[in-house]
């Protein structure tokens, strides 16, 4: 079945724009990609997720070229896929979490303590898990306090990282963000409720409600 199911699975990315003033080098990508089921990207690299739990990564070229692209020799039984904004992040079948490329903030140092998360998020220079419990636990740069997460946060559901600041569903469909607020990208606007997935941007943050409508507030 699962082979039957793969030939059935075309899985083509198509990939525009421009990656850190280099016109196309950062969207051209590899030969022969198909059977992918996720992507993923970050400033000026891309990932994706074959169905055969392998992991793909192409472009890299830009400011920080720190082998956010290089995939480790041998990666397997990949089930999610992170891009952070110079490094790569992928959770396994097995609970373990592999990260690689720029680790100037430790952001790739992923803690031992981790302990079977069940998804990942990359920021700039920093990384967020969350746990199977539906705590989170974040690593790397903290210049805004983007990975001091809320002591008392529990039941999340989903996380995302930007540069300065985090962002956790929780399974009330509430959101709870922590980190840079310059321009009240962490001010979650007050009622929001029956969101079903989470996005943080550059100083910006967005929610998807559940009726199909979407919040933003921040810069």
């Amino acid at each position: 079945l699962h082979a039957n199911v793969y030939e059935r699975i075309a899985g083509y990315v198509i990939a525009w724009g421009e990656g850190a003033g280099k016109v196309d080098l950062n969207m051209v990508l590899p030969a022969d990609l198909t059977h992918v089921i996720a992507i993923e990207t970050g400033v000026v690299h891309g990932l994706a997720l074959k169905l055969d739990g392998t992991v793909v990564g192409w472009g890299g070229l830009g400011p920080i070229i720190a082998g956010q692209a290089d995939v480790p020799v041998g990666l397997s039984d990949v089930v999610a896929i992170a891009g952070g904004f110079f490094h790569s992040l992928a959770l396994k079948a097995d609970g373990t979490v592999v990260a690689w490329g720029s680790n100037g903030s430790g952001e790739t140092d992923v803690p031992v303590e981790l302990n079977r998360p069940v998804a990942i998020a990359g920021g700039l220079f920093y990384s967020l898990a969350l746990r199977s419990d539906g705590t989170v636990v974040a690593w790397g740069y903290n210049s805004n306090g983007q990975t001091d997460v809320p002591v008392d946060l529990t039941d999340v559901i989903a996380i995302s990282g930007s540069i300065g600041h985090s962002l956790a569903l929780r399974v009330d469909g509430t959101v709870v963000a922590w980190g840079e607020n310059s321009a009240g990208e962490t001010d979650v606007p007050a009622g929001l409720t029956d969101v079903t997935a989470v996005a943080a941007g550059v100083e910006y943050s967005l929610a998807l409600k559940s009726d199909g409508t979407v919040v933003a507030w921040g810069d």
